[in-house]
């Protein structure tokens, strides 16, 4: 069994908010993989304000590592500003990995999809799939990069980002929060799911995936999906196995889980880790 490639760095861990946990869900994460999994942590660099500012508004990076401006948690806490570069930095440092070795990795990250060209929103501050699409074209020689989003809402930030940038003529995109999934319909989706990612990124040289579990029955947020922890799985182990059929690599992040206790939200990445590694 191989291991996890999990690129990590503690300062990338916010300070605890008890209403939102996202802030400090990837040392958690970590812990929980290292008790149950094979884990490799992969050393993460830092992005600079130019880099980030490849998909945003110069002024607004500069004023959120400032504290001038509101955060995705909406407050202009130095400790939030500070984990920033490196949330974003173990985005792109996983995505590069994936590329240049042609493997699948792992970013303990959450709170990018919502995140505007000049604006936060939904926890999410900087738009961190958007930025790693165009950094891998840029900097690295990725000629397409694709983006499958099965958190529980819109990837409305994502859109905007690379429609602002120009990035959605190289970037593409698919977001579960887009649709009407519930319990009435989602198996059909799952049924249908290999398809489209066929379909959608066959032509891909890295897939992101945001494998958010807010999608759960059970989460108080829940949009789209309404799936149940069986189905959450099976979710995953098709994102992976069909992607290993098409030599896709993928860059897995945490995305989104709200339930209460945070253990069980942690209980559903594991599922995430699982069937990457029942698939491998």
């Amino acid at each position: 069994m191989s291991a996890l490639l999990v690129f990590y760095n503690k300062k990338q861990v916010g300070p605890a908010m008890a209403e939102w946990p996202s802030s400090r869900k990837p040392a958690l994460v970590l812990q929980s993989w290292r008790e149950r999994f094979d884990v490799e942590v992969k050393k993460v660099k830092a992005l600079s304000p130019a880099q980030i500012g490849c998909a945003h508004d110069p002024k607004y990076v500069r004023d959120i590592l400032a504290c001038r401006t509101k955060n995705g948690f909406g407050n202009t806490l130095k400790s939030v500003a500070a984990t920033l570069p490196w949330t974003t930095g173990s985005m792109v440092s996983a995505a590069v990995y994936a590329w240049q070795n042609q493997c699948n990795t792992f970013s303990p990250t959450s709170g990018f999809h919502h995140a505007g060209y000049a604006h936060a929103s939904g926890l999410c501050t900087f738009s961190g799939l958007t930025i790693t699409g165009i950094l891998l074209r840029k900097n690295y020689g990725a000629k397409r990069i694709g983006v499958l989003d099965l958190d529980s809402h819109l990837g409305d930030g994502t859109l905007a980002t690379m429609a602002r940038t120009g990035a959605d003529a190289f970037i593409s995109h698919y977001s579960l929060g887009a649709e009407d999934i519930h319990q009435g319909n989602n198996e059909a989706w799952l049924n249908s799911l290999a398809g489209r990612i066929e379909s959608t990124f066959s032509s891909c040289d890295v897939l992101l995936y945001q494998a958010g579990v807010d999608c759960h029955q059970d989460d108080p947020l829940v949009d789209s999906g309404h799936f149940t922890t069986e189905q959450i799985y099976q979710r995953d182990h098709i994102v992976y196995s069909t992607c290993k059929t098409l030599s896709l690599p993928v860059v897995t992040n945490l995305a989104g889980g709200y339930q209460k206790p945070l253990e069980k939200v942690l209980r559903l990445h594991d599922l995430c880790a699982k069937a990457h590694l029942d698939v491998e």
